[in-house]
């Protein structure tokens, strides 16, 4: 009668123990094997570079936790596909005019270089022109002083007087470059007005694009850019490899049972965080963790582990 007593207590245990692996095999199971699915053709992404962002979305959370979560395996549990709908069409979109941002931009920036240097070119022109202008008044001062004081004593000696004709022609030479020093001036503030006006038309164009853009594309954004469902993350959109190692680095959270916080500063949280950097978990986000995921050194998470390992290589 024991053999059967013993063989029935066995069986109810590994059914018992079966139900219980079964309804908490989603709780952090860790380390999760991922691999990279299908990655659509309309993707700019090889898949080389889809599976090494993958690797930082990995890295992200392995070192702020201290342990091994992820290893990529081709035959992983967890699998990640790119797939393109109009979200990433959107995306495309959005580059195009935000490159046409940059290039407005740039543009408006060298034309304000350009007219601080020829502003800066005027000043300096202008001050050498005064000063010239002051030498040569002063000279013509002294000429007609002198022509003056000779026609007071009914003219100059013939010697003198072919030198007062040299001085004067002397003077008309000096004026005559003068005017054509003061004609450069004037088109050279011309040329400077006319920048300034293209400026202010690149500016306007600029913040009309600017309006443009923040009106279409400008506000928070919900992720998205992908979900975690089923045992699979679905990659959506993505407009840059920061933004892609984020939605990723998010997704992977999901993936390890951890739902979204509220702290917008951490990488959990249900907006998208948008400042073109490098995702890094906060204090929110490894507290979210461990209540999850503990510390990785309870029984229970121990056994999950175990049998997860004796599945994977055994089935």
């Amino acid at each position: 009668m024991r053999f059967p007593f013993l063989v029935a207590l066995i069986s109810s245990l590994a059914v018992a123990g079966t139900f219980w692996y079964q309804s908490t095999a989603h709780i952090c199971p860790v380390p999760l094997t991922y691999r990279l699915g299908q990655v659509d053709s309309h993707f700019t992404i090889t898949r080389d570079e889809a599976i090494a962002r993958l690797g930082e979305a990995e890295k992200a959370w392995e070192e702020k936790a201290g342990r091994e979560l992820f290893t990529y395996d081709e035959n992983g549990v967890l699998v990640v596909d790119f797939i393109f709908d109009d979200r990433q069409a959107e995306a495309d979109s959005e580059s195009v005019q935000r490159q046409e941002l940059d290039r407005l931009f740039e543009e408006t920036e060298t034309l304000k270089k350009t007219i601080e240097e020829s502003q800066k070119e005027y000043e300096e022109k202008t001050k050498t022109y005064e000063k010239n202008v002051a030498a040569y008044e002063a000279s013509l001062s002294r000429h007609n002083e002198r022509v003056n004081r000779y026609n007071d004593q009914g003219g100059a000696p013939s010697d003198v007087f072919a030198d007062i004709e040299r001085e004067r022609q002397a003077l008309d030479a000096r004026s005559a470059e003068l005017n054509r020093d003061a004609d450069t001036l004037n088109k050279l503030g011309q040329s400077i007005n006319a920048l300034g006006q293209k400026s202010n038309e690149l500016v306007e164009a600029y913040n009309r694009e600017v309006e443009a853009y923040n009106k279409e594309h400008g506000f928070a954004k919900e992720f998205t850019q992908g979900d975690y469902q089923d045992g699979r993350i679905h990659i959506y959109k993505f407009s840059s490899s920061e933004e892609l190692v984020s939605v990723l680095v998010h997704e992977f959270g999901h993936a390890l049972g951890i739902d979204h916080v509220d702290d917008e500063n951490a990488v959990m949280y249900y907006l998208l965080k948008e400042d073109g950097s490098v995702p890094v978990l906060n204090e929110t986000d490894l507290k979210a963790f461990t209540t999850v995921c503990g510390t990785g050194n309870e029984r229970e998470a121990t056994i999950r582990r175990l049998i997860r390992e004796f599945i994977h290589n055994n089935l």
